[in-house]
């Protein structure tokens, strides 16, 4: 474990032989590490997120089908929301707003290549591979007939 977290008490996800915290996605480690550095920084003490992140685990068990640890980090994606909105540091309207941004990026960037937040705002002059994502418009089925 690294020497700047020793200051924190012990959390799930991580291991049972103190290596770190358990990753699946890039993103679970940026928002673990945006949590810690936040508290590192001085903005809140570390007991007020373990009740935050407790009161969120208790409010929204894993749904069927999740993972453990993507049950974990959207507890803590959705607790450190609360945070952040509680302590001013954003706002819900913003947090929804770069969702969409991204949500919109993934869907301009073409397949194979980084989602980046430019791609929010400019649609790909070709096909972007995410043919296979549910389609907007009603899909009209009309029966054989003999």
């Amino acid at each position: 474990m690294s020497a700047s977290l020793h200051h924190i008490p012990p959390i799930a996800g991580l291991s049972s032989d103190d290596e770190g915290p358990v990753f699946d996605k890039p993103w679970q480690v940026q928002a673990f590490s945006l949590l810690v550095h936040l508290h590192q920084i001085g903005l809140f003490p570390w007991k007020d997120w373990v009740q935050v992140f407790s009161d969120e685990i208790k409010a929204s068990p894993a749904q069927p089908g999740e993972s453990v640890n993507d049950t974990y980090y959207r507890q803590w994606i959705t607790a450190m929301e609360r945070m952040v909105t509680a302590l001013g540091l954003t706002g819900m309207e913003d947090i929804t707003q770069r969702t969409e941004q991204w949500q919109q990026a993934y869907l301009n960037t073409p397949h194979g290549q980084p989602v980046t937040l430019l791609n929010a705002s400019c649609p790909p002059a070709y096909g972007n591979g995410h043919e296979h994502l549910p389609r907007h418009e009603p899909v009209a089925i009309s029966r054989a007939t003999s």
